[in-house]
């Protein structure tokens, strides 16, 4: 199994994009790639990608309550494919998704755990341990919180560290350029480990086709690096001592 939830503490730092990024950039072709959009504020997958949001996490938040599906299944019944990986979307009412998620993201936790198959990139939005969508960050080989790099944003997340560690997730951090520190001070100050800096990209973009603009490359040097790193890395505690969903 690899299961990446990606998320943030505050604002808009880019974790859909870094999500997204991750997906397309993965080193291990083999394997099926899929985003999955769990953020209880709701999705904005289909707007970016064009794609639409049935049969998407509606779809299966209702069909995991009532059978058991593996993570095969999951991508087979709802993962719009979009050639050389799938996404899953959530719908854009924030009541929708939450409430799809409230009784429904344990077991679609749990499907995606068990099966070894899909390389899981999970949207879950912001972060805490009050979300809808810990469950799946509990379940996670990482959860990769992503922040900018001012001290405003960094002094949020040693805390959020923490407690997300507490709540059985085995978080790191991708910092956003620009930042004053290099990556080990950044490591010790927010308490984990720092997966990678991204550049911070100024160029406009319109939807995820503007990521493979020119203006783009070194984002995409520094996100194929990440997912290597990601990748190659292991959860430091075993399986079986995970939190439940």
């Amino acid at each position: 199994m690899t299961v990446l939830t990606i998320g943030s503490v505050a604002g808009s730092p880019g974790a859909t994009t870094v999500a997204l990024g991750l997906a397309a950039a993965w080193p291990d072709l083999d394997r099926r790639r899929v985003v999955v959009e769990v953020d209880p504020d709701g999705g904005r997958l289909d707007a970016e990608l064009g794609i639409g949001v049935e049969p998407g996490l509606m779809a299966l938040a209702l069909a995991v309550r009532t059978a058991h599906l593996t993570g095969t299944e999951l991508v087979d019944r709802a993962a719009a494919d979009l050639g050389g990986w799938h996404a899953i979307p959530a719908p854009a009412s924030s009541e929708q998704t939450h409430s799809a998620l409230v009784h429904a993201a344990g077991p679609l936790a749990a499907a995606m755990a068990a099966d070894h198959d899909p390389v899981w990139l999970v949207d879950a939005g912001r972060l805490s341990t009050r979300s809808a969508a810990l469950p799946f960050a509990r379940i996670a080989d990482r959860a990769v919180v992503v922040s900018s790099g001012s001290f405003p944003m960094l002094q949020l997340l040693p805390h959020r560290i923490d407690a997300l560690r507490a709540a059985g997730c085995a978080p790191c951090v991708v910092i956003v350029e620009p930042t004053s520190w290099p990556a080990d001070e950044v490591a010790d100050f927010v308490g984990a480990d720092i997966a990678a800096i991204l550049p911070r990209i100024t160029a406009r973009r319109s939807g995820v086709a503007g990521i493979g603009t020119s203006a783009w490359r070194p984002w995409w040097r520094a996100i194929e690096t990440a997912a290597e790193h990601l990748a190659a890395s292991r959860r430091p505690v075993p399986l079986a001592d995970r939190a439940r969903p």
